[in-house]
C-alpha cells in the first residue's frame, strides 16, 4: 500500500532536521520559502540517474538508453511506447495521483521530453517525462511521468500541473527502497500562487496497475 505524507508532515520532518542549520546565522531576508526548504530537504535523498537524454528537437522516435532500446510511436489515434520488447499503449491510461482536482488522463500525450535511467540496489528503472505539443494556455503547465521497472515491466503514471516537473526518485528512509514524490495542485489555475500537497509513493509497493479513467 502506498504511503501518503501530507504537506505539513514533510514540514515536521524539516523541523526535525534543524540541527543542520543551527550553526548558521540566517537573516530575515535570507529565510527560505517553504518550497525551497522542501527542495533542500529532498536533495539529500535524491538519486542521480546514470543516463539522461533530452528530446531537444521534439522529433526523436528511437532512443538508445544504455543497453535498452526505446521507441516512441505517435499516431492520430494513440501513442505507444516500446521499451525493449515490451510494447504498450497510453490509451485509457491515467495518473495514480490527483493532478488538480482529479486523476488525469495520459491518453493525449504525444511527446516525450526527458528519459532517465536509474540503477539502484541491483534494479533498473526508466523514467520518462511526457507532454502534449504544441501546447496552448493551461496545457503548457501540465507534465506526465512514467516510472517503468525494467525487471517486472511495471508501469505507473503520475502528473503535475503548475508545479515542478523534475523527474526524480528518492530513498528517504535509507532502506534501499525507492520513493517517488508526486504533487497535487490546489489553487487558482490563473493565479501565481498555489498550495501543493505531496504524496510519497514507495516504488517497491506499486503494483502493475492498469489505471483507467472512469
Amino acid at each position: 500500500m502506498s504511503k501518503i505524507i501530507l504537506f505539513f508532515t514533510v514540514l515536521i520532518a524539516l523541523i526535525s532536521c534543524h540541527s543542520r542549520f543551527e550553526n548558521k546565522t540566517i537573516k530575515t531576508k535570507d529565510v527560505l520559502s517553504i518550497h525551497d526548504k522542501l527542495n533542500d530537504y529532498f536533495k539529500d535523498y535524491r538519486l542521480k540517474p546514470v543516463i539522461v537524454i533530452k528530446n531537444t528537437e521534439s522529433n526523436q522516435t528511437e532512443i538508445q538508453l544504455g543497453s535498452h532500446k526505446i521507441k516512441w510511436i505517435d499516431s492520430e489515434n494513440e501513442t505507444k511506447i516500446q521499451i525493449d520488447n515490451d510494447l504498450f499503449s497510453l490509451k485509457d491510461k491515467a495518473t495514480l495521483n490527483i493532478v488538480w482536482d482529479k486523476i488525469d488522463s495520459v491518453d493525449f500525450v504525444n511527446n516525450w521530453d526527458v528519459i532517465e535511467l536509474f540503477k539502484y540496489n541491483n534494479r533498473e528503472l526508466i523514467g520518462i517525462r511526457m507532454s502534449f505539443q504544441p501546447c496552448t494556455g493551461l496545457s503548457c503547465s501540465v507534465d506526465y511521468f512514467l516510472i517503468y521497472d525494467v525487471l517486472t515491466k511495471t508501469k505507473n503514471f503520475f502528473g503535475t500541473f503548475h508545479t515542478d516537473n523534475d523527474l526524480d526518485l528518492f530513498d528517504f528512509h535509507n532502506d534501499d527502497k525507492l520513493d517517488y514524490v508526486s504533487k497535487t495542485f490546489n489553487g487558482d489555475a490563473q493565479g501565481s500562487t498555489s498550495m501543493d500537497f505531496i504524496r510519497l509513493t514507495q516504488v517497491d509497493n506499486l503494483v502493475n496497475k492498469k489505471t483507467r479513467m472512469g
